[in-house]
């Protein structure tokens, strides 16, 4: 019976291989796998792209590496005038053959222009070595794969030799072990300027993996994971995002595969649900959900004050309360002049008074507790306090359709996820439940700053466009320029591009997106493309990559990466997620 001895096993017999195949001098046969090599033997005269890019743009299994050799300058110097010198005289000896004169005459040019380069303008002299490797579980995968990069590279100008009787040399020589093999590289041995080297660069393709980011899908070029941690103060400006696509093109499925996943690292987020796209996530996930429309029995009061709305060391909870009726109630009364708008603020400076609260901050409290939900105004009080032409205004409000305006706020805002559903409220009548949520979300963003959140708002546009005004969107634009020093991101979703950048000639849509570090760009149509090619840098070709994108495609950029991304998800999330 065979026993182990201890021992005789070390780190180097655990990594090795069982068995290498070297009898084909095709390829190299390592555990199943087949690998065959490439040698870049010569190169166009000028290069000015990179000359890798169509190669690694690709998601062929490849190992690509690159030797530089730096020569020394005085003996390349002294070497090249000796050689100058020897060809010139060369040249004047070959008399009537031209073929040999053109070929002399390369030569010396070369030679002259290298010496130039070295003598004036201080660049230096490489040898460069470039070997690829190809490997797959079949051969006929290799074969097909090493036809493809041989075309991608003769695109590019640059000729190549299949490493056929080397194929070991050449896998090594890929190894990062730093072994440029001596058999193959006087095959492979090139000559480069310190210029030229840049179009060598082989880093060329984006790809985004933050430490302790959150999955987001995959680099649709290369396959890369991308993993964004937009929390991370570093590296991003802001944890801001916005979101653009059309129906279907999977900006929700999107949004919603990243509550779930910050759900589960259990941070604090908000979302304004307009199409009720969102609430059988937060039953999933125990969330709350807080219903505002003629059935629901959730309310919100607009005249609520809360301890929150000011920050440390702050003063004014009325001054700044009336600031931000004034955005609602102008929602409500629309074009309202300055008359209006100074009767209005007296109507509700008098309601406050009537209940005890005035300018002087000490009057929101009792026994130095903040004053509750129930000592505060609603808007029958406000209405009592109003002349006729605005009371008609606000009767719907009141005693009208909308009466659910008309309540104290009886919910309890604890949960880590709460989706403010505001579907019942109709088309015309969005905004309001719109404008109310965020301000209640912005004061429970503003409580903890040490705490990671975020706000989502579907549907931006209702709240920055034209059929908004500038109160409101100031108030949505402050939200994303300040959120950072709370912890806290602003998500701004929307199909409808044009509408976002409809309210003083798109002031307010521009300042958000760029107060957003990330953009996500699902598939638009053309003329939202051309809406927002005005307001951010789009190249040609990335107008027709958001135009033809599949659902779930998209093209994101990340602090200055622009990266094409395909959103993916594990079974459990697409089972959570309805497969939507």
């Amino acid at each position: 019976m065979l026993g182990y001895i201890g021992g005789i096993f070390n780190k180097k017999d655990y990594l090795s291989p069982s068995y290498i195949n070297l009898n084909n001098p095709k390829f190299i046969e390592i555990d199943g796998m087949y690998y065959s090599g490439l040698l870049a033997v010569n190169y166009i005269r000028e290069q000015d792209e990179l000359i890798l890019k169509s190669v690694i743009d690709t998601n062929i299994n490849i190992y690509i590496s690159m030797y530089y050799e730096k020569q020394d300058t005085y003996k390349v110097i002294k070497d090249l005038t000796y050689n100058i010198g020897n060809v010139k005289v060369d040249m004047e000896k070959i008399g009537e053959n031209r073929q040999d004169a053109d070929i002399v005459a390369y030569t010396y040019n070369d030679a002259k222009y290298i010496r130039k380069q070295m003598q004036i303008n201080n660049e230096e002299l490489y040898f460069f070595y470039m070997y690829i490797t190809i490997f797959s579980e079949k051969k006929e995968e290799v074969e097909y794969n090493l036809n493809k990069i041989e075309g991608f590279l003769k695109s590019r100008g640059i000729q190549t030799k299949r490493a056929y009787f080397r194929q070991e040399q050449t896998y090594l020589s890929c190894l990062p072990l730093m072994q440029n093999n001596s058999d193959i590289k006087e095959i492979s041995k090139r000559n480069i300027l310190s210029n030229s080297l840049v179009c060598t660069y082989p880093f060329i393709s984006s790809a985004i993996f933050d430490e302790e980011g959150i999955f987001i899908g995959e680099n649709i070029y290369n396959n890369s994971l991308i993993f964004i941690d937009r929390y991370n103060t570093s590296k991003y400006k802001n944890a801001n995002m916005c979101i653009f696509g059309t129906s279907g093109a999977g900006k929700s499925y999107f949004t919603k595969l990243m509550i779930l996943r910050y759900a589960l690292l259990g941070l604090e987020q908000y979302v304004i649900d307009p199409d009720r796209e969102y609430t059988k996530l937060a039953e999933k996930l125990d969330g709350t959900v807080i219903k505002l429309g003629p059935s629901s029995t959730t309310y919100i009061n607009i005249l609520d004050i809360r301890e929150e709305s000011l920050e440390d060391n702050q003063k004014g909870f009325l001054a700044t309360k009336i600031e931000k009726l004034i955005g609602f109630f102008k929602l409500v009364f629309q074009n309202m002049s300055e008359e209006e708008k100074a009767i209005l603020e007296e109507a509700i400076i008098k309601t406050y008074n009537e209940k005890g609260i005035n300018f002087n901050d000490k009057s929101l409290y009792n026994d130095r507790k903040f004053k509750n939900e129930e000592t505060m105004p609603i808007l029958e009080d406000l209405y009592k306090n109003l002349n006729n032409k605005m009371k008609t205004k606000l009767f719907p409000f009141v005693y009208g359709s909308m009466n659910f305006f008309n309540k104290h706020t009886n919910v309890k805002l604890e949960n880590k996820l709460i989706i403010a559903d505001i579907y019942e409220l109709g088309e015309e009548n969005i905004k309001y439940g719109m404008c109310a949520f965020v301000e209640l979300f912005w004061n429970k963003i503003k409580k903890e700053r040490k705490n990671k959140k975020a706000i989502y708002m579907d549907e931006i546009w209702r709240l920055i466009g034209i059929t908004s005004n500038k109160e409101v969107a100031s108030f949505i634009y402050k939200i994303f320029k300040t959120i950072r020093k709370y912890g806290g991101s602003g998500i701004a979703i929307t199909q409808d591009v044009s509408d976002l950048f409809s309210l003083e000639e798109g002031t307010y849509g521009k300042s958000i997106l760029n107060n957003s570090s990330i953009k996500v760009f699902f598939n638009l149509e053309e003329e939202n493309i051309k809406v927002l090619e005005k307001y951010i840098d789009l190249s040609n070709k990335e107008k027709i990559e958001i135009k033809s994108f599949k659902r779930g495609e998209c093209l994101m950029f990340v602090g200055n990466e622009h990266i094409l991304t395909k959103i993916d998800s594990a079974d459990f999330e697409n089972d959570i997620l309805g497969g939507n």
